[in-house]
């Protein structure tokens, strides 16, 4: 509990605001009271078959994004053929209950169908990422708030340029592609917010100070390329035998701001299994 009560001093000797959320009242009441977006990921068949799940994320949540239902995997099951019977339940779902939705995500390294390593290759890779998004954004056009378009491109341990993550974008059309998915999402998609999103750039530790400055970097250069990019991502994948995030990641949002870019915690979870203690003593680490 000591441990806890100096994290907690120590964030409130910052500028940061802290918002009570206690009380009968649903974090998305507290959070529309202070013009604020509180949401959760969703998996649709949830959402359809079960009326507490479906009644819970109405009440608690005023923005929605899908776990896995706009992740490649689930929308290709073939080269020529998409999917959108998930993607499309919880759009509906959130349109029904004056909810937003985030769109996550359009080019990633991981969750890419079976199918892809055989039929991608260096000629045909930027006409299928390029087709992909027209098609994926496009049909959500003017209905999502927001874009996670490039998701975890940074991973300075992995050799690529720039400290870009070796996967199999890079490998296929090189470093240009995340210029390509932004630019053909903005194409696609005149009002959505187009966002960069990342993990492990929260913190004061060596590692994750080393891959933010890398993320900043890509970003400032991407500016200066007049990509069309309006948000950064911070994941937000805590743990609390970590340090709790500092002046770097503070001094990072403010880098950010003054590139007039949001900054959107994108996957806040806290994982407190190392923790001992009653409930009260947990949560108290937890904030």
């Amino acid at each position: 509990m000591a441990v806890a009560t100096e994290r907690i001093r120590a964030v409130q000797a910052t500028e940061t605001r802290a918002i009570d959320v206690s009380g009968p009242q649903s974090l998305r009441a507290h959070a529309e009271a202070h013009g604020l977006l509180a949401g959760c990921a969703v998996i649709p068949e949830r959402l359809s078959g079960e009326p507490e799940y479906a009644a819970l994320v109405a009440a608690q949540a005023n923005i929605l994004v899908p776990e896995n239902a706009m992740k490649w995997k689930a929308l290709r099951p073939a080269p020529d053929k998409f999917d959108f019977r998930g993607a499309d339940t919880i759009v509906a779902f959130a349109s029904a209950h004056g909810q937003k939705v985030r769109g996550h995500n359009l080019c990633w390294h991981e969750a890419l169908p079976d199918w892809f390593a055989g039929t991608v290759t260096k000629d045909n890779a930027r006409q299928i990422l390029t087709e992909h998004i027209k098609t994926v954004a496009g049909r959500y056009a003017g209905k999502l708030h927001s874009w996670d378009v490039v998701n975890e491109a940074i991973d300075p341990k992995s050799g690529g340029p720039g400290g870009l993550r070796k996967s199999p974008w890079l490998e296929l059309i090189g470093p240009d592609y995340i210029d390509l998915a932004f630019r053909t999402a903005r194409k696609a998609d005149s009002t959505a917010l187009l966002t960069y999103n990342d993990y492990g750039i929260e913190t004061d530790a060596p590692d994750e100070a080393e891959k933010r400055a890398a993320v900043l970097a890509l970003i400032r250069e991407m500016r200066k390329r007049r990509v069309p990019i309006n948000a950064v991502g911070v994941q937000s994948h805590l743990k609390t035998q970590n340090p709790a995030p500092g002046k770097g990641l503070r001094d990072f949002v403010r880098e950010l701001r003054r590139m007039r870019l949001r900054v959107f915690v994108t996957e806040l979870d806290v994982n407190e299994k190392q923790l001992a203690g009653c409930d009260a003593e947990r949560d108290a680490a937890i904030a």
